[in-house]
């Protein structure tokens, strides 16, 4: 981190973005944007070393606020984090909100697509055909989890209009946000790597 972006944090309004740790592997090959899995132990182990790094680099800056989804990985990530703050960590709010969860896979979510051809036949079809806008039953398309996304964020600045702010999410809700930020299609989204543990400095434009 350099010291023009210290100083930047420090008197702007800056965001990080951080992926959550890696979780419990499951065996299925399944969409599983919303289940609400555990972190691994290893994945909580990495965690806690780059929190106690990340507070270590910021220094003397203080993030105001975290902000997370109600899932148990991001809860947990956020608080390991709140917490390498030590003592400080304790007055620094964690805020879980629905908004932040991945993607709504509605009744494909926990289904392998082998399940999902047979229950809905050329439904993965429709998906391919319109990547961005093709929603499962009671889901939702990429295009409404980008939506969703971005609002969430605006709610996070409205909760904390002042100083750093520290986001922790979900792969595809992270796509997300990087994309717009850097004016790509949503198409490209997925190209963006995410994977458990990226770091991600958003200054404010």
């Amino acid at each position: 981190m350099t010291e023009d972006r210290n100083a930047h944090m420090q008197k702007g309004k800056g965001i990080w973005i951080i992926t959550h740790a890696s979780l419990v592997p499951s065996a299925r090959q399944a969409f599983s944007g919303q289940s609400d899995a555990e972190i691994s132990s290893g994945g909580r182990a990495d965690f806690e070393a780059l929190a106690l790094r990340f507070a270590d680099d910021l220094g003397d800056i203080k993030p105001e606020a975290f902000f997370c989804s109600d899932m148990r990985s991001t809860i947990t990530c956020a608080d390991i984090l709140r917490r390498a703050f030590r003592p400080a960590g304790g007055t620094m709010p964690v805020i879980a909100d629905p908004g932040f969860r991945g993607q709504n896979f509605g009744a494909w979510e926990g289904l392998t697509e082998e399940e999902v051809e047979k229950r809905y036949p050329g439904a993965l079809a429709e998906r391919t055909a319109d990547i961005c806008g093709y929603a499962p039953i009671g889901g939702e398309s990429p295009d409404m989890l980008k939506n969703r996304a971005l609002m969430a964020l605006v709610r996070a600045r409205l909760h904390t209009p002042e100083g750093l702010i520290v986001i922790v999410g979900h792969a595809d809700f992270n796509r997300c946000i990087l994309a717009d930020y850097l004016a790509l299609p949503l198409e490209a989204a997925s190209s963006i790597p995410q994977p458990c543990l990226s770091q991600c400095y958003l200054e404010n434009r």
